[in-house]
């Protein structure tokens, strides 16, 4: 990635199956040529209730949500969005650190969750 006006997107859940109180991470970022603009685009399917959350870490090994951070969206259902058709796209920020993922949560406890997110880094 560069600093410029370039923008980076990547399918980092493709009908990810979250199951009831489970979780699923993406892959590791390395933004240390990101500009600092990030978004991510939903796409959620189930009975299940999500919370989507960005987790950073400076040493590559530990990841884990900075004391500022906040979720980029919870409670969101198939019927979240604004069509109401369990899709959407949210902005979000990142504080500095090097590495970040992507951490999905089903929240609902008694519903599996499925996810197809892409991600956008500039």
């Amino acid at each position: 990635m560069d600093t410029g006006k370039s923008i980076f997107t990547e399918k980092i859940f493709d009908g990810e199956v979250v199951a009831a109180s489970g979780t699923a991470l993406s892959r590791v970022f390395d933004l240390s040529q990101a500009g600092g603009q990030f978004s991510i685009q939903l796409e959620l399917t189930g009975d299940g209730t999500a919370k989507v959350e960005w987790i950073g870490s400076n040493d590559g090994v530990d990841f884990i949500k900075p004391n500022n951070a906040s979720d980029i969206v919870t409670a969101f259902t198939k019927t979240s969005g604004p069509g109401s058709d369990g899709k959407h796209i949210y902005g979000f920020n990142v504080s500095l650190v090097k590495s970040m993922k992507i951490k999905i949560t089903e929240t609902g406890g008694a519903n599996s969750v499925t996810v197809t997110a892409t991600i956008a880094i500039q």
